[in-house]
C-alpha cells in the first residue's frame, strides 16, 4: 500500500513539473534530447493546436520579423584574416545581385582592438554601408576568462555599429573555444551571428585559415541562412560564375 502511495505521489508531482514547464518560454533538453511540452497551456488557455495553426502563426512571425529587403546594399565586410578567402566569393555574391562591396581586413586583429580603436566608426563613416558584416573572433578562441575580459570590447563595438543592420560571422573554430562564440551570441543575439564553428573545412598548411574552396562553402553557407534565418535578411542569391570584379580591400597592419 505504500508503495502505491509512493508512485501516485511521484505522478502528482511529475504532472505538476510538465504542467509547469508547458507555461515557460524555454527548452529544455537532457542528455542533448529535447524535453517535448506536453499540451496542458494549450488546453487551459484554450489554444487549438493543429498543424495548419502553427505553419500561419509561424509565418506570420517570420512575415514580420523577417522580411526579405529585395534593395541594393553597400556592404562593409570588415574584420581579421579569415576575411582573405571568404571575400572572394563575397565579391561573387554582391555583384551578382547588384550590392556594392568595400572590404577591410586588419590582420591579426581581435575583439579588444576594434573595440579599443574607432577603427569600425571609421569606415562606416567613410563608406557608408547599409549593411556591415564583421568577420572577427578567430584570433580570441583560446584566451582565458574571454566573457569576462572581452565583453565590454563586444559592447563597444555594437555601440560603433549603432542603429546598422549586421552580421557578426563567428570564427572558424579548428579547436573548441573558451567562450568567444558564446559571448559574441550573448550580446548580438541568434539572427545576428553566424556560428561558423558548427561547419566542416579543409585548412591551408597553418591548420587555421579555410581553404580558398573552403572559405567558398563557408560563404555559401553564410549567405543561405541570411536569406533564411537571419535577422535582416537580404538578397543573397548564389551566383551562377565567379566575377573578376575587386572586393575594394584596404589592408590594415597588425598593432605592435
Amino acid at each position: 500500500m505504500k508503495g502505491i502511495i509512493q508512485l501516485i505521489s511521484l505522478l502528482v508531482i511529475t504532472f505538476a513539473l510538465l504542467a509547469i514547464y508547458s507555461f515557460t518560454d524555454y527548452e529544455l533538453k537532457f542528455a542533448g534530447v529535447e524535453i517535448k511540452k506536453t499540451n496542458i497551456r494549450n488546453f487551459v488557455l484554450g489554444i487549438p493546436e493543429n498543424n495548419i495553426g502553427k505553419s500561419l502563426r509561424r509565418l506570420d512571425t517570420i512575415k514580420k520579423t523577417n522580411e526579405l529587403d529585395t534593395s541594393s546594399q553597400r556592404i562593409l565586410l570588415i574584420g581579421d584574416s579569415m576575411i582573405e578567402y571568404f571575400m572572394l566569393r563575397m565579391k561573387d555574391y554582391t555583384y551578382f545581385n547588384n550590392h556594392n562591396l568595400k572590404t577591410v581586413i586588419w590582420y591579426s586583429s581581435q575583439t579588444k582592438w576594434y573595440g579599443s580603436y574607432d577603427t569600425l566608426s571609421y569606415f562606416i563613416k567613410e563608406y557608408k554601408p547599409s549593411y556591415v558584416f564583421l568577420v572577427l573572433g578567430a584570433n580570441e578562441l583560446f584566451v582565458g576568462d574571454i566573457i569576462k575580459k572581452r565583453t565590454q570590447y563586444v559592447k563597444n563595438i555594437m555601440s560603433q555599429l549603432d542603429t546598422l543592420k549586421f552580421v557578426w560571422v563567428g570564427p572558424p573554430n579548428w579547436k573548441d573555444d573558451t567562450g568567444i562564440n558564446t559571448m559574441i551570441k550573448r550580446n548580438v543575439g541568434k539572427g545576428r551571428y553566424f556560428p561558423s564553428k558548427n561547419l566542416n573545412y579543409k585548412r591551408t598548411k597553418d591548420g587555421a585559415h579555410p581553404t580558398k574552396a573552403s572559405a567558398a562553402l563557408w560563404m555559401d553557407s553564410v549567405a543561405v541562412w541570411m536569406m533564411n534565418e537571419s535577422r535582416y535578411p537580404i538578397i543573397m542569391k548564389k551566383p551562377i560564375e565567379r566575377t573578376k570584379k575587386s572586393a575594394n580591400l584596404t589592408i590594415l597592419q597588425p598593432l605592435k
